[in-house]
């Protein structure tokens, strides 16, 4: 259930190739993003992809991890957090490498 909530979230927000859902209500900034709507979603359409990597829950949270599609951060992933009960969805800020990403492409 965290991950098909993330990858909505994802989805919703323009993270995606596909487009931002028209429900305003829907979509949530980041922290530091203080543009305009219209150029918030512009700068995040197909930074990530639709389905998430890994998904793991814990007692107090889950956290569901995505991969970056943006070179040269194709061994990275960002991570979206919420509570065990699918609520408080954001994506955090800052991102994760795959250290051993780099390893397995070459």
């Amino acid at each position: 259930m965290a991950r098909r909530c993330a990858e909505a979230f994802v989805r919703q927000n323009g993270y995606t190739d596909l487009p931002a859902t028209e429900d305003s209500t829907r979509w949530v900034l980041e922290v530091g993003e203080l543009d305009a709507w219209p150029r918030v979603l512009a700068s995040r359409i197909g930074s990530l992809e639709r389905k998430a990597a890994t998904a793991q829950c814990s007692m107090r949270q889950c956290v569901v991890l995505f991969r970056v599609r943006r070179t040269p951060l194709i061994c990275a992933y960002r991570a979206v957090t919420m509570t065990q009960v699918f609520t408080k969805l954001r994506l955090e800020p800052g991102g994760i490498r795959d250290v051993r990403c780099d390893e397995r492409r070459a």
